[in-house]
């Protein structure tokens, strides 16, 4: 499904009235996933390394994790000749953020600017102050993953899109609830400059 063919933007919208004391009309929540998306691959693409992975980790005031961005440099492994490759993935489950990876909290103020970036060079958005940029973006993929859970049935895939932006998916497997989130091409592409790997 589209994503403003959900509830899910009313969802955010009054999660956010609510619990957090933002008011940011339904309508607006796909930019803030722009922001989200673009903020996080353009912060990645300068802290990428064919050494080491790195992970954009997002979370809760409680220190619980939501979500992470991840970039990683794969060797090609059919000509070594031949630069290898970026791998830009998101997901629900820290389990997936490699051993070893660069961690960057959202949490870190030094981030902020890329999301801030993002949302005036696109929209003309500005942010009142660090919190309600932190607040709007957490809440957008926690929202996002409350819809998921609260969709999901057996047998069949829930899935929710943004053109251009993400793919989310949950299945049941095993009794057990799976979550996706796939950055769109156009998100990927922020990552991928192969002819600067330097061998």
């Amino acid at each position: 499904m589209k994503l403003n063919d959900t509830q899910l933007p009313g969802m955010y919208s009054d999660a956010l009235f609510h619990e957090k004391y933002l008011d940011l009309a339904p309508e607006h929540m796909d930019k803030m996933f722009d922001v989200l998306f673009t903020g996080a691959a353009n912060l990645l693409n300068g802290a990428k390394s064919t050494t080491r992975p790195a992970a954009f980790v997002m979370t809760n005031e409680a220190s619980v994790f939501i979500a992470a961005a991840i970039v990683q440099y794969f060797e090609n492994a059919d000509d070594s000749n031949n630069p290898g490759n970026w791998s830009l993935v998101w997901t629900f489950d820290e389990k997936d953020i490699p051993e070893g990876a660069l961690k960057i909290p959202f949490s870190d103020v030094q981030t902020h600017s890329y999301f801030i970036g993002a949302a005036g060079e696109k929209y003309g958005i500005q942010y009142n102050n660090e919190s309600s940029l932190v607040n709007l973006l957490t809440y957008a993929l926690y929202q996002l993953k409350k819809w998921l859970d609260q969709n999901v049935k057996e047998g069949a895939e829930t899935s929710i899109e943004l053109d251009g932006i993400f793919q989310a998916r949950a299945t049941v497997e095993n009794g057990e609830k799976v979550f996706a989130l796939e950055p769109a091409g156009e998100i990927k592409n922020l990552i991928k400059d192969d002819a600067a790997i330097e061998k």
